[in-house]
Formats: structure tokens, sequence, C-alpha cells
């Protein structure tokens, strides 16, 4: 038996009715070139997006591998917005960078097939 506690449904709704914040999303595709090595980033065409984003303070998380710098803003974001590392959040005028992104399942159960609730975010400030 499965215990969902919240679906990737509810989630939407709370952020399209209550919590949800209007930004810019702009998807970036990564090439990188057969002779060089060298990548190459490409932005792709900005789309509006609702999620949550916290300021965060600049600072270091200590983990069991060493430390971890957290970024200036995390954010919460729909799986179907499709929020991955190097995409482009605009808030405010300000351009972030996503540098770490990961799902969160919403079944609790190993013998379930897991579905996503939400994407987490760590956003960096470039611009």
């Amino acid at each position: 038996m499965s215990n969902t506690i919240l679906s990737a449904t509810d989630f939407n709704q709370i952020l399209d009715d209550y919590a949800g914040r209007t930004l810019s999303h702009t998807p970036v595709t990564q090439t990188t070139s057969n002779i060089t090595g060298q990548e190459t980033l490409s932005d792709g065409t900005p789309i509006n997006i609702k999620c949550y984003v916290m300021k965060t303070n600049q600072s270091f998380q200590y983990q069991e591998y060493g430390f971890l710098e957290k970024g200036d803003v995390i954010g919460l974001f729909k799986v179907a917005d499709s929020v991955v590392i190097n995409s482009k959040i605009t808030i405010n005028g300000e351009v972030y960078r996503v540098r770490e992104s990961y799902n969160v399942p919403g079944v609790f159960d190993s013998s379930t097939t897991a579905t996503y609730i939400y994407t987490v975010g760590n956003l960096f400030l470039v611009s």
C-alpha cells in the first residue's frame, strides 16, 4: 500500500490559487563542441511560469562530503515546467541560473513507481 501525502495536482492548485508567483523561465540548451569539448549554453524562448521562491542568506551548509554553497534563491516549481540545471529564471529583472535541481516524489513506498510532486531548484544570481 502506498501513502500519497500530496499529489502534483494538489501542489499545482496551491501555486495557481494561493502561493504562486509569476516569473520568466528561459529553457537552456547545452551543446558540446566535438573538436574542443567546450560547452555552450543557448537560450530558448522565455515563458511565464508560476512558482514559489524564497530568498536565502548566502552561506555554506556542511554535508558529510564537505561544504556546499547555498544559492541566493530556492524555488519550488511545477514538474511540468521542466526547470533543470542551467535554466535561467528572471525575478523582478534579476537573472538567476539553476545550479541544482531535483524532483520530490509524492509516493513514499518502494513498491510503487514514484510520481513527482514538484521540482526544487537552487538558484544563483548572475545579473
